[in-house]
């Protein structure tokens, strides 16, 4: 025999109304409360989401919109998200989107029918401003942007300003004595300039030459390290936009009997748990991910549940965490 609220109003001899007022934790008189729990524990009935969202208007499902999944940015940012919302009876969808752009926007299309909220992760995601069609799916729903700005009638902008977080390890190792400092970058995208604009900033006002480079993964850092080692000049750091990049660097330099650290300083970009597996030790940014996590989600609820939630913009500060390698 199928069990819905219908069957449990019935035999508790209640309105659906009621019913659905004790599913979602209303108040309900007591002899009422007593004979709906009686239909429950003889069916063992268990309500499936819809049946709630029918009376809440909430599926209590929240969408996270990443680039790409496999980075340690994206996950731990995934990860502490859904851990956090889920303390308040939130389920999560990861959205990865592979940085391809039509299938971005048809994702998003797709997922806006079927949440109540989303946060975006990434400068890329500035894309949807540029679809009129995805842009009015999503405009009354409420989103959570970092490092884009999403044009819908309820959006809370978080900024990490990276740009600062490069410029300042710049300057760290520029006051460290290095002389031919050399920035590789990571992706292609709004982040990734203001990434290396920020050591462009650092070198240009020291009046030093600048050596950009670009990978996406660790082989790439590991790659251009090799090929800087056989250039004109003699590299003494290497600064990157993502941490797997510096990975790859400090193990070519190994192979090559450059003592990391002390003949050339490495500094990576995340700060991410792989930090303390390289040796020595990576030093790296912290773009404060778990910050930037716990208070996109805690926002998101607060937009989700109360109109008058605050949309002002939060601005994060990167942190240069020192350890053995620069």
């Amino acid at each position: 025999m199928k069990i819905n609220i219908y069957t449990i109003a019935d035999e508790a001899d209640t309105s659906i109304s009621t019913v659905s007022r004790y599913l979602n934790g209303k108040n309900v008189r007591p002899d009422t409360k007593k004979r709906i729990e009686d239909v429950i524990a003889k069916y063992n009935y268990k309500p499936s989401l819809i049946a709630k969202a029918l009376v809440s208007h909430s599926l209590k499902t929240v969408a996270v919109f990443v680039v790409d999944i496999r980075m340690p940015h994206y996950a731990n940012a995934a990860y502490y998200i859904d851990t956090e919302l889920s303390k308040y009876g939130y389920r999560t969808i990861i959205c990865n989107t592979s940085g391809d752009v039509t299938n971005m926007l048809k994702y998003i299309s797709d997922v806006s029918t079927q949440v109540d909220g989303i946060i975006f992760i990434g400068s890329i995601f500035n894309e949807v401003n540029k679809s009129l069609d995805v842009l009015n799916s999503i405009k009354y729903i409420p989103v959570v942007s970092s490092n884009c700005r999403i044009n819908v009638t309820r959006n809370k902008f978080f900024f990490v300003d990276e740009g600062l977080g490069i410029y300042e390890a710049t300057k760290y190792l520029i006051n460290k004595n290095c002389k031919n400092i050399v920035y590789i970058q990571y992706s292609n995208n709004e982040s990734a300039a203001q990434k290396r604009d920020g050591y462009l900033k650092a070198m240009q006002e020291a009046k030093m030459s600048t050596h950009v480079y670009q990978t996406n993964d660790i082989l790439g850092g590991y790659d251009i390290t090799n090929r800087i080692l056989f250039d004109q000049y003699k590299v003494d750091a290497i600064i990157s936009g993502e941490d797997l990049i510096s990975m790859g660097a400090i193990r070519a330099l190994a192979n090559k009997g450059v003592k990391v650290g002390k003949d050339c300083l490495v500094i990576g970009f995340d700060d991410s748990n792989y930090c303390e597996l390289t040796c020595p030790t990576l030093t790296a940014i912290d773009n404060k991910i778990y910050n930037l996590a716990i208070e996109s989600a805690r926002s998101l609820k607060d937009m989700i549940e109360n109109d008058d939630a605050s949309l002002d913009d939060v601005i994060l500060k990167c942190e240069l965490k020192i350890k053995e390698s620069a």
